[in-house]
């Protein structure tokens, strides 16, 4: 029993700990996925991109993981508006994330990318007035949510994570709305809204609480810039 015990509170404490790990949002998740419209540049206009706006609600919530000491209660669990501002996840200490300006880099780098342009790059503002076009970013969603499941044993359940059962999951939600604009004038806007849940197990996934925001924000792009192709083909002169 005293062993049992053990091994129940090493792997709490495991994850609990999050193992001291810091995750970091980093662009693009996979490079060669990232979207292409051209092998040359279709037009010859330059895009500037400030630091997208932030409208996330503020409320993070962890007081209510501990409810997994409840016997009969399968579950305890997170829910962050701010994972950015959070500190504790389901296998992660903490995220290195700053959404305004993280988001808007990895717009920038995927439009320049993707060869609609002649050149797109990131600015504080200083170099807005040099572009041709201006993109803006709305945030309105980065939630995260985080379950680690005892299955109602309490203290004991993480002696199932040891036998292969799921030791929590991990769900990240990226909503974000681009508009473009040509000297005030929205020529182009897009929303998109999406979520990917994983699950992990002790000795699998740990430390990918956060990873998906760079998959979403990688398809969110993707879509874009073809959405954005296909309105330049239909009217070139629009921009």
């Amino acid at each position: 029993m005293k062993k049992m015990i053990f091994f129940g509170a090493t792997a709490l404490t495991i994850l609990l700990s999050g193992c001291g790990t810091t995750a970091k949002f980093v662009y693009p998740a996979k490079m060669e996925k990232l979207a292409r419209a051209a092998s040359a540049p279709l037009t010859g206009r330059t895009v500037a991109v400030p630091p997208f706006d932030d409208y996330r609600n503020a409320e993070n919530s962890f007081g209510t993981l501990f409810l997994y000491l409840i016997p009969l209660m399968p579950f305890g669990w997170v829910e962050y508006d701010r994972p950015d501002a959070a500190r504790m996840f389901v296998s992660i200490d903490e995220f290195e994330f700053t959404p305004s300006e993280d988001l808007a880099k990895a717009a920038a780098l995927s439009l320049r990318r993707s060869n609609l342009f002649k050149d797109a790059y990131f600015t504080f503002g200083g170099e807005k007035e040099r572009a041709d076009l201006i993109l803006t970013g709305e945030i309105q969603s980065t939630k995260y949510l985080g379950n680690m499941w005892t299955y109602g044993l309490s203290l004991y359940g993480p002696l199932l994570w040891f036998l292969g059962a799921p030791a929590g999951n991990s769900e990240n939600t990226l909503t974000i709305r681009l508009i473009l604009r040509k000297k005030d004038k929205i020529v182009w806007e897009y929303t998109f809204n999406r979520s990917r849940k994983i699950w992990q197990w002790l000795y699998y996934r740990m430390g990918y609480d956060v990873f998906a925001y760079s998959e979403l924000m990688q398809e969110a792009m993707n879509e874009a810039i073809a959405d954005l192709a296909a309105r330049l083909h239909e009217n070139p002169h629009l921009f």
